[in-house]
């Protein structure tokens, strides 16, 4: 089943007139359903299982949408919104969904995304000092593979700044494998008007991006970029994307760049992945994006347009197993609808800030199980925090459960701005000043269940079964070439008192699950290239 294939799903509804859709990618199904009885006091239960499996697993309840008007698509008003999360690639689920008053019930079945993508033609790629084009598009059932001969490792195309691109993505059903890309005068891929269904697998990208004026990088340029309509179904994987030519400025350095009146000191300079209001559907998963202290990022994922309906991933996108360093502002930028997206189990270090959601205006986001590190602002001056917030074009629901702020930042959640419509659980929130940053109003948030320090008055108040201290970690904590050990000790505040959610947190020991990223027991979390390479 191929990621086009399992994407065009037939739906079973047992009511008429009150069908689901359900798209998936590998590891996630993405459920939408709008009966006429939906409100958000009729709760809706979701329960899943494997074809073929007798007994049922509970998933969280969908988000109700019980905005009606404004600016909010159409489709998404008055309806409800969910994910079912940890599924198994390339396997037929049927999922039971209820509504709890009332009783309607409705049942739909998904294939989740098989892992291997069937191949068609083969076309070799040699080295070479000019763009590679890929405009030979495959199916469904058999996708075009431009990759380097069986004899060699891989094939180098470096254009040496001579050209805007190393290679240019104008086919569907396309797979760019195992290429080493250098010099791209401003993005090393690019992805054009109506491509859909482009793996990138196993690239090693670098030194790319264009220098301003004022030596500093522009901004936007990519080791993977698009900026045309119809973009959607983008995989990028194990892929090693790192140093471009440029630099970015960070937020003690303002600078004049293009578009600005006056020096302003937001970075401005490249990314390893910019996919500028696209469809959607992506995943991003096992990548390894670094630099140095002179090559650094504005952000490393993201794109522009955050405060609209579309934005970076948009929708029914998956960003997971990354491992992300070296940038000024956001290491992941997902802003805009998050409508069905999933990050979850990715490593940050060397950012501004972890995970930027501002704003989120469709929903529902879910942030699990990720680790922020050093979060700084310029060299030494830590600050910042793991999540960014706005309540700008807001009011899409967003989910944050059991992250780890490892190294103390300055606020763990809501640098930014306001937030609105966030539920937070099972957070270690390591923080010098307050866990949640003190704004006004916090409308239609629930924090609860979180392990945090600094000084945080509100989190007292909203936090009745949150736990004020200072996590106590395991033996062999930190990072070891992509792997990590993040478990929170017996002794520790936190351990075995998490609150259970269904789907997030299976399958955990002892007496109920910790509060963080890493279960006690659970084998060393893994980000990269090589994360789950022997799976």
């Amino acid at each position: 089943m191929t990621a086009l294939t399992s994407s065009l799903i037939c739906t079973v509804a047992l009511l008429a007139g009150s069908e689901p859709r359900a798209i998936p990618t590998f590891h996630c199904i993405g459920l939408y359903w709008s009966p006429e009885a939906g409100s958000t006091e009729n709760a809706c239960r979701v329960q899943y299982r494997r074809v073929g499996e007798a007994s049922w697993k509970e998933a969280l309840p969908l988000w109700f949408d019980d905005r009606s008007s404004g600016e909010l698509p159409a489709e998404h008003r008055r309806q409800y919104r969910g994910s079912i999360v940890n599924l198994t690639p390339g396997t037929e689920y049927e999922v039971e969904l209820s509504l709890e008053k009332t009783g309607q019930r409705s049942a739909i079945r998904a294939w989740t995304w098989a892992e291997t993508f069937p191949v068609g033609d083969t076309i070799v790629v040699h080295d070479s000092n000019s763009p590679l084009l890929v405009n030979t598009s495959g199916s469904p059932n058999g996708y075009t593979l431009y990759t380097h001969a069986p004899t060699s490792k891989t094939a180098t195309i470096d254009v040496a700044n001579r050209h805007a691109q190393c290679v240019e993505v104008r086919a569907s059903h396309a797979i760019v494998r195992g290429l080493t890309l250098k010099g791209a005068g401003q993005h090393g891929i690019r992805i054009f008007e109506g491509c859909h269904d482009i793996v990138i697998e196993g690239c090693d990208v670098s030194g790319w991006g264009r220098v301003a004026r004022d030596g500093w990088g522009e901004n936007y340029d990519s080791a993977v970029y698009s900026r045309d309509d119809g973009v959607k179904r983008v995989i990028i994987q194990r892929n090693t994307l790192h140093h471009p030519r440029s630099n970015s400025n960070n937020w003690k350095q303002p600078r004049l760049a293009p578009g600005r009146r006056e020096p302003n000191p937001h970075p401005v300079g490249p990314q390893t992945v910019c996919l500028w209001d696209s469809e959607g559907n992506h995943v991003i998963r096992y990548n390894t994006a670094g630099s140095d202290d002179d090559h650094q990022y504005n952000d490393i994922f993201g794109a522009g347009r955050n405060f609209s309906f579309r934005g970076f991933p948009n929708r029914d996108s998956d960003i997971y197993g990354n491992l992300l360093s070296h940038c000024w502002d956001d290491a992941i930028e997902s802003e805009g609808a998050n409508c069905n997206v999933r990050i979850w189990g990715n490593y940050t270090t060397e950012c501004f800030v972890s995970i930027a959601c501002a704003s989120t205006s469709v929903g529902p986001l879910y942030v699990w199980r990720n680790v922020g590190d050093v979060m700084r602002e310029a060299p030494g001056v830590w600050s910042s925090g793991f999540l960014k917030t706005s309540d700008k074009t807001g009011g899409g629901r967003i989910f944050v459960f059991h992250n780890t702020i490892q190294k103390p930042a300055r606020w763990g959640l809501g640098w930014g701005g306001p937030m609105i419509n966030v539920t937070s659980r099972n957070n270690v929130l390591n923080v010098r000043e307050n866990a949640i940053r003190k704004q006004a109003d916090y409308p239609l948030c629930d924090f609860d269940y979180d392990l945090f320090g600094g000084e945080s008055r509100l989190l007292d108040e909203r936090e009745t079964r949150g736990l004020r201290g200072e996590p106590i970690y395991g033996e062999g904590t930190g990072m070891r070439e992509g792997k990590g050990r993040f478990q929170l000790s017996p002794k520790s505040p936190g351990y075995d008192t998490a609150v259970r959610l269904p789907n997030f947190n299976d399958g955990y020991t002892g007496k109920g699950p910790d509060i963080g990223a890493h279960e006690a027991d659970a084998p060393a979390m893994e980000f990269g290239v090589d994360a789950h390479a022997q799976q």
